[in-house]
C-alpha cells in the first residue's frame, strides 16, 4: 500500500539502497567485524531469527556460494517489496564489506514482477529471475573467501558470544503448517505440479502425514490450494499486462475454462468482468483525486 501511495513500484529495492546499514545495530556489526565474507553471511544466517523471527536465512557452498531467504509464519505470496529489500540489502552489504563491485552469478525471486526492471538489473549487474523456485542470491564460490575491510576480531568475538547467549535462551515461534504449505505451493503453481505428493516431499513428510497434520489445524490441502489460487488470481487481475491465459498458467490450471469456472465459484463473476470492475474502480479513484486537487 505504501508503494502504491508513493507511486514507487520498486520501494523495497530503493529502501535497501538508501538507509544507513548501521541502523541494523549489533546485527550489522557482528557481520561487518567478521574476517571473510563467508563468515559474515554465516553470522547473518545463524542469527537472523534472533533479530527477525519472521525470516530464515541460510547459506551453502556447492558449485556456487548461495544465500537463501525464507519466511517463517508469514505468507510469502502476499509479499514482494520486503523480499526485494532483503536480497538487495544482502548484495549491498557484501559489496561494502569487501570494497568490491561484486556481481552475483544468480538472483531469483519467487514472486513475479511486471514492468520496467532495468534499474534493478543495472544494480545487480545480472539477469534477475522472477517466478523462481526460491528467493536466492548466489556468487562465485571464491567470493566466500574475500577478506572484509571492516574486520575486527576482538569486536567479533564479543558480539558472537553475546548472540550465542541470546540464541540459546530465546524461544522460537512455531511456523504454522498452513503457511509452510502455502509457501511451498507458490513456486510450484506455474509448473502445474503443486500436488499433495510434491508438497509433502518438499516439507519432508509423507502425503498421509501432511493430510493428518493439516486436519489437526482444521485444514485440507485442497482448500489451501483453492484459497491461495483465489488470492493470487485477484492480485494478478490488477496487472493488465497479464492476459487471462497467462494467469491461467501462473495458477497452475491446464485450461483457461478451469480457471474461469473456479473464479466464478469464488466471486460469482468471470475474470474478465472482475478485471473491468477493477479498471472502473481505478478510473473513478483517479478522477476523484483530480477533482480534490
Amino acid at each position: 500500500m505504501a508503494a502504491t501511495e508513493l507511486g514507487d513500484d520498486l520501494l523495497g529495492f530503493h529502501i535497501a539502497q538508501a538507509f544507513d546499514l548501521r541502523e541494523l545495530g549489533s546485527f550489522y556489526y557482528v557481520m561487518a567485524s567478521s574476517e571473510k565474507l563467508g563468515d559474515a553471511i554465516l553470522r547473518e544466517s545463524h542469527y537472523s531469527s534472533v533479530v527477525n523471527e519472521g525470516l530464515r536465512i541460510s547459506c551453502q557452498k556447492a558449485s556456487m556460494f548461495s544465500v537463501d531467504f525464507e519466511y517463517v509464519g508469514v505468507e510469502r505470496h502476499l509479499d514482494r517489496h520486503e523480499m526485494e529489500f532483503w536480497i538487495t540489502c544482502n548484495l549491498r552489504k557484501s559489496r561494502f564489506f569487501t570494497n568490491r563491485s561484486l556481481v552475483p552469478t544468480y538472483v531469483g525471486f519467487i514472486h513475479r514482477h511486471e514492468g520496467d526492471l532495468s534499474e534493478m538489473e543495472r544494480y545487480f549487474a545480472c539477469n534477475i529471475n522472477f517466478g523462481a523456485s526460491a528467493d536466492r542470491i548466489s556468487f562465485e564460490l571464491q567470493a566466500a573467501d574475500l577478506p572484509l575491510i571492516t574486520a575486527d576480531p576482538y569486536l567479533n568475538r564479543f558480539l558472537v558470544d553475546d548472540y550465542e547467549r541470546a540464541f540459546a535462551s530465546r524461544q522460537f515461534s512455531r511456523n504454522p503448517l498452513r503457511t509452510r504449505v502455502e509457501n511451498a505451493i507458490t513456486p510450484r503453481l506455474p509448473h502445474g505440479d503443486a500436488n499433495i505428493g510434491n508438497i509433502a516431499s518438499d516439507l519432508g513428510m509423507s502425503p498421509r502425514t501432511l493430510s493428518r497434520r493439516l486436519a489437526e489445524e482444521g485444514h485440507t490441502f485442497s482448500s489451501i490450494l483453492d484459497e491461495l489460487r483465489e488470492v493470487l488470481a485477484k492480485n494478478y487481475l490488477k496487472h493488465t499486462e497479464l492476459s487471462i491465459s497467462q494467469i491461467t498458467w501462473l495458477l497452475g490450471y491446464a485450461e483457461a475454462s478451469s480457471f474461469v469456472h473456479a473464479f466464478q465459484r469464488w466471486t460469482g463473476m468471470s475474470p474478465s468482468d472482475a478485471r473491468r470492475r477493477i479498471s472502473r474502480a481505478d478510473l473513478d479513484e483517479s478522477h476523484s483525486g483530480k477533482h480534490i486537487s
